[in-house]
């Protein structure tokens, strides 16, 4: 090694620190300010999944967190067993935001290889700026040092990609050592995909750009995407295949229940569950999507509302290197202007920045054909800073791009400064652990049936219950005659064993429950006893970790979850006989209103029988539902804020008469009365 070479690898390593640094230190701190996380999912499944990766629940349970139940468990199971051996969950955040920060290292890197040269001041401060750009994303300050498994699993991501674009840009000629480290960035991405089945896209993404990329000297080969390919699988099979089979032998599908469709298990319906979410429905709501980005306005990108200025700046940096490259096809001038403006574009710097930008653009498209959530897009949204500032730099000289890219990091600061508290993921002030529950002691000594009646299925008491209690989910998609209802009854069958129904009491007025549910208890032969409900709640902080909150100023910024258990006992038979008529009867009437609308009604589809009528939802996604009233209207609800209802009609007692007949404009009108509440 020549003394050149060590002197630069000296200076890489000494800014490589600093970045560690401001990376571990600026996650920590935003972690531990904005308290214990809370989220939404968390609550639902991320916990739920950790436990059952290390206790097998699915001969106990069923759907007791949704589909989301039968994830793989892998990004979760760090946390729940540091919960379980007592660490404390401010610790446990902290090691998940270090970790996460990684993230922001990794970018910092493949920053460089954007860039390229590094030899002068100027260059290195496009570096900084153009990896800050990158690191301010909203999305990755939103997420860090909590549950979510989206910003874990970026770390490998933008790692497979950094060493796929580094070995690229080492030679000329790909050699067995080049391959060797494309292959380890196979590895890292496919257990991505394993850990976490939306980074299949960056899988993806990553293959169009080895199949894309060119090497002077060698003809177009298939070295590279093979070894990558093979590599990938093998990463994916590592993390995902001991799951699979689990599910394939409990189950009859390797992805239960997701893709049922194709390996049709018994306990679901043969259809394949959507992964969307956030999809653009329109070519205009495309186009202009980076730019509702920039506004405050909630479920654009992500549930929140989450203020982003970088897409639209992107997209317009896009629109203006089309515009100049037209130009410098017409006329020369503009051309060798360019030329002389641009980054380094020549021999290695050049392919590894090719690659990047094929994985991008091919990451990018793909994300948003399948979810356009920014939670699983998270590794192109901190990406994107750096592309945008070397997209820049090909129309703007040095000095105005990094002026421009200080001010819009300097802005985006200041949108998180004024919005990001009241935006971060339900949080709440730290405690001993999660989910450390009041329960009576007779739950934690003796095994019980518990089912949840409620939208927050209850899964969190699972682990702090006794371990042979079953868990089952009874709203969204469990309906009685359908696949997967003969499991139900199995489980609420085993003999000697209490059944309690739970329930969500945020979203129920607690006397009203045993009126609202007893028509959907009957369903399944089971009536609500005379003995009162039981409140259970989260023991509250208390001692040091009450002063470590009032120190670090955390507020419960989030009502934590409650659950109301109810004891069950058989139905009389007439009156189970009565509840299933009624919803043969229901159901019948459903299908035959449906057959107009088959792109909610041909979903597999829940109903919930309610005192005043029925709530039908789609189990692909419960944002939607529709409420009938016995001989009454009938709504269609956005249950996602802000809450919005359109009346579509009404219930007689044989038929179901739709206003407006053509489906799809009810969505349409729904999304208008979205938009229009979310101005207001």
């Amino acid at each position: 090694m020549n003394p050149d070479t060590r002197t630069l690898r000296a200076a890489l390593l000494k800014r490589l620190l600093l970045v560690l640094i401001l990376s571990i230190g600026a996650s920590v701190a935003w972690t531990i300010v904005t308290g214990q996380d809370l989220n939404f999912d968390l609550i639902t499944y991320h916990f739920y999944l950790g436990y059952s990766a290390f206790v097998p629940r699915f001969h106990l349970d069923f759907l007791p967190a949704w589909v989301y139940a039968y994830q793989s468990p892998l990004p979760f199971t760090v946390l729940y067993w540091l919960d379980s051996i007592g660490t404390p969950p401010i610790v446990i955040a902290i090691l998940h935001a270090t970790f996460h920060a990684l993230s922001l290292v990794f970018l910092y890197l493949l920053t460089e290889l954007l860039v390229g040269r590094t030899s002068t001041r100027p260059e290195r401060a496009k570096v900084f700026g153009f990896w800050l750009l990158g690191a301010i994303a909203p999305i990755y300050w939103t997420l860090v040092g909590t549950s979510f498994a989206d910003l874990l699993t970026s770390v490998p991501v933008l790692a497979g990609l950094w060493l796929v674009a580094r070995a690229i840009a080492e030679n000329g000629r790909l050699r067995t050592a080049e391959i060797a480290w494309i292959a380890v960035g196979g590895v890292l991405m496919g257990a991505a995909s394993g850990a976490r089945i939306h980074n299949s896209i960056y899988v993806a993404g990553m293959l169009c750009a080895l199949l894309f990329i060119r090497f002077p000297g060698q003809r177009p080969g298939f070295r590279a995407p093979v070894a990558f390919s093979l590599a990938a699988f093998a990463g994916w099979l590592l993390c995902f295949a001991p799951w699979a089979y689990r599910l394939y032998r409990e189950f009859g599908s390797p992805l239960f229940p997701l893709f049922n469709g194709v390996f049709r298990s018994p306990d679901f319906p043969a259809s394949n569950l959507p992964l969307i979410s956030f999809i653009p429905s329109s070519l205009w709501e495309l186009i202009t999507l980076p730019f509702w980005m920039a506004t405050d306005t909630p479920w654009v990108y992500v549930e929140l509302p989450l203020p982003d200025v970088r897409p639209a700046i992107l997209a317009l940096t896009l629109i203006a290197c089309a515009l100049l490259w037209l130009g410098s096809r017409l006329l020369p001038d503009i051309a060798a202007a360019l030329e002389a403006g641009t980054v380094d574009g020549e021999g290695r710097t050049a392919r590894a920045r090719r690659v990047i930008f094929i994985f991008f653009a091919a990451s990018a498209v793909l994300w948003l054909a399948t979810s356009s959530n920014g939670r699983f897009g998270v590794a192109l949204f901190l990406l994107g800073g750096p592309v945008s500032g070397v997209l820049l730099s090909k129309i703007l000289p040095t000095r105005y791009v990094l002026l421009f890219v200080a001010g819009v990091v300097l802005w985006q600061a200041l949108l998180q400064e004024v919005f990001f508290r009241q935006y971060r993921f339900n949080s709440m002030p730290w405690t001993v652990r999660y989910f450390d529950w009041n329960l009576p002691d007779r739950l934690t000594r003796e095994p019980a049936t518990f089912l949840s009646l409620g939208f927050q299925p209850a899964s969190t008491l699972a682990p702090r219950l006794h371990r042979e209690s079953s868990h089952i989910n009874l709203v969204g998609y469990p309906a009685v005659d359908a696949p997967g209802s003969e499991r139900i009854r199995r489980i609420i069958g085993v003999p000697n064993r209490p059944v309690y129904a739970v329930f969500d009491v945020r979203r129920h007025d607690p006397p009203a429950v045993k009126t609202s549910y007893r028509n959907q208890l009957a369903l399944w032969g089971l009536a609500f006893t005379d003995d009162p409900c039981e409140l259970i709640t989260l023991k509250p902080p208390s001692g040091s970790w009450a002063r470590l909150n009032g120190v670090a100023g955390v507020t419960l910024r989030y009502r934590p979850p409650a659950f109301m258990i109810c004891g069950l006992q058989p139905s009389a038979p007439a009156d189970q006989e009565h509840a299933l008529s009624e919803y043969r009867d229901f159901v019948s009437k459903v299908a035959r209103f449906g057959v107009k609308c088959p792109q909610y009604f041909g979903k597999p589809l829940g109903y919930v029988h309610t005192h005043r009528g029925w709530v039908v939802t789609s189990f692909a996604s419960a944002e939607m539902r529709l409420e009938f009233y016995d001989e009454g209207p009938f709504y269609l609800q956005q249950v996602r804020p802000p809450h919005v209802a359109l009346e579509l009609g009404r219930v007689t007692r044989d038929d179901i008469i739709a206003d407006e007949p053509d489906c799809r404009k009810w969505f349409s009108r729904l999304s208008e009365l979205s938009a229009q509440a979310a101005r207001r």
